[in-house]
């Protein structure tokens, strides 16, 4: 537990650090990185972890000459932190929304090859080389009608992760189809 002592000491030691004492600065940055850790790891996937402390320490070095000695310091590097952390999953969600497709897609492909087939077998052609787990997850989705969120809660997966397996399944068919490079 970090008492009021800690928090001065941790203070004064990044003001003697802004006056030049780069030991100090070494040891404030030894000090905050477990607090800033526990932090980080409460909010973000655990292999994005070492990713994010790092941004997160290049911000309090960039930023340490904004600290105002006579304000408490916890709550300066916490909003760093949080900062970094936002930034991070912004651009986490963004790439996975990029990532995902939406399951009409395959609406679009199977209008393509249903000719003379019903559209369960046409279901089943098209499935036949895609891998098992992301097979099982589009005859959720499409055959049986279940949603991202749906699936994502019958095989213990995150929705996104469910989405990404999906859009992976329907580029595998595209690209057996000849329509997506």
């Amino acid at each position: 537990m970090v008492t009021d002592d800690k928090y001065h000491e941790l203070a004064s030691l990044l003001c003697s650090a802004q006056a030049g004492v780069a030991a100090d600065y070494a040891r404030f940055l030894k000090s905050i990185t477990p607090f800033l850790r526990r932090m980080v790891m409460g909010r973000i996937p655990m292999n994005d972890v070492e990713d994010v402390m790092q941004d997160v320490l290049i911000s309090v070095h960039k930023a340490r000459h904004t600290y105002d000695g006579g304000r408490p310091i916890m709550p300066w590097l916490a909003a760093i932190a949080r900062f970094r952390i936002t930034d991070h999953l912004r651009k986490h969600y963004a790439a996975m929304q990029h990532m995902t497709s939406d399951i009409s897609e395959l609406e679009n492909i199977l209008a393509d090859v249903t000719d003379g087939t019903t559209r369960n077998e046409a279901v089943d052609n098209l499935l036949h080389n895609v891998p098992e787990r992301e097979k099982h997850i589009l005859t959720l989705m499409h055959v049986q009608g279940y949603t991202a969120r749906q699936v994502g809660e019958k095989l213990n997966m995150k929705e996104s992760a469910v989405k990404v397996a999906a859009h992976r399944a329907v580029k595998k068919i595209r690209i057996m189809l000849g329509k997506y490079e």
